[in-house]
């Protein structure tokens, strides 16, 4: 199918016998959701009285954290429903454009990004949503990410920041090439004085102005970064990374595959907080899928000389 016809056919999906089973679940979410509002407030209830009864003692802290943790298990259960829901409808949603879906991608997909530097340094990852497959014979494979930063304080306690959420992207790049090209974000000119010696090869100089603000590169070959990176490609690059559903682009060539690391705002594949039978859920997640649709065509991944 073309792009053309991969958008139509997802916004044609059918529900069919989708439908019954995310009413089942949205009946469940409320059942689940209603009893979560019945535990808080009823232990919520129960630390205040024992607060004006005992005030701030050790055993009503202690009990305020148990009722806590009772809340967040019961909280918990509208997530595991949802999780539920988001299993049926994404290998559907997939299918109907001829992609593959996988909720657990393994561990080891993150290994090329994480060797070719275009992610930040993390502690804790979390994949989930792989999605592969061919868009107009170019193949892909994407996995939404999260990455964690954790640090402790003099006190010894955690904390824990994202430095990273969004999509790893892959594409055959079908233009023959052997070196390394990174692409990354400018950090200005102290920053990239301080971070200098960790970029793999030397850094190239592009004549677009615009591109040399946003972007640094560098490679362990001058003449095929070049080769690679032609004015019409910088201007494709330059016109997906302004994309209102991209916050960050870093990016890679090697092996004539080009990696993609694209920051974004929240988690995708969610449907956001609707009903779990609202029909905006469906189309939230087409939005997400059909950004992958943006890559190729933005990109012009399709054209074999890619000028």
């Amino acid at each position: 199918m073309t792009i053309e016809e991969m958008r139509a056919a997802l916004h044609s999906f059918d529900e069919g016998g989708l439908g019954p089973v995310l009413d089942q679940l949205e009946e469940r979410r409320k059942k689940a959701f209603n009893i979560f509002l019945g535990v808080v407030f009823l232990l919520g209830f129960c630390v205040f009285f024992l607060i004006l009864e005992q005030g701030l003692t050790e055993l009503v802290k202690f009990s305020g954290a148990g009722a806590l943790l009772v809340s967040f298990f019961f909280y918990r259960r509208m997530s595991v429903i949802r999780r539920e829901a988001k299993e049926k409808l994404m290998p559907a949603l997939c299918d109907q454009i001829g992609l593959n879906y996988n909720l657990h991608p393994l561990s080891s997909e993150i290994i090329p990004y994480r060797n070719l530097s275009i992610i930040p340094s993390y502690d804790e990852m979390t994949l989930e949503d792989q999605i592969s497959g061919k868009v107009e014979e170019i193949d892909f494979n994407l996995v939404e990410a999260k990455l964690v930063n954790v640090s402790r304080d003099s006190k010894g306690r955690k904390s824990r920041s994202t430095v990273f959420q969004g999509f790893l992207v892959e594409f055959d790049f079908h233009k023959n090439f052997n070196g390394e090209t990174i692409i990354t974000k400018d950090h200005t000119a102290i920053g990239n004085f301080l971070t200098g010696w960790a970029k793999k090869g030397e850094k190239v100089k592009l004549e677009d102005p615009e591109f040399e603000r946003k972007f640094e590169v560098h490679s362990n070959d001058q003449v095929e970064a070049r080769y690679l990176l032609t004015p019409l490609f910088i201007e494709r690059v330059l016109k997906f990374n302004r994309l209102s559903s991209v916050k960050q682009l870093q990016m890679a060539f090697k092996n004539g595959r080009i990696y993609m690391a694209i920051k974004r705002k929240g988690n995708s594949f969610e449907g956001g907080s609707f009903n779990l039978n609202d029909p905006k859920l469906i189309e939230k997640n087409m939005q997400d899928i059909a950004l992958i649709f943006d890559m190729v065509k933005e990109l012009n991944l399709t054209q074999e000389t890619k000028v």
